[in-house]
């Protein structure tokens, strides 16, 4: 069994991915971050009577 060296093209899809996993896991912090601190006033969906 011989080693070859990796294809740079699918490096590069690897990282890629990994970029966008990190991307995302950083715009849901954010977002609920920002949700913790803005708290949403509940509405009652039907009045009482």
């Amino acid at each position: 069994m011989t080693l070859s060296t990796p294809d740079p093209r699918n490096s590069r899809l690897i990282w890629i991915v990994v970029a966008i996993f990190a991307v995302q896991i950083a715009v849901w912090a954010a977002w609920i971050t920002f949700a913790a601190k803005h708290k949403v006033v509940e509405v009652p969906l039907a009045t009482a009577r």
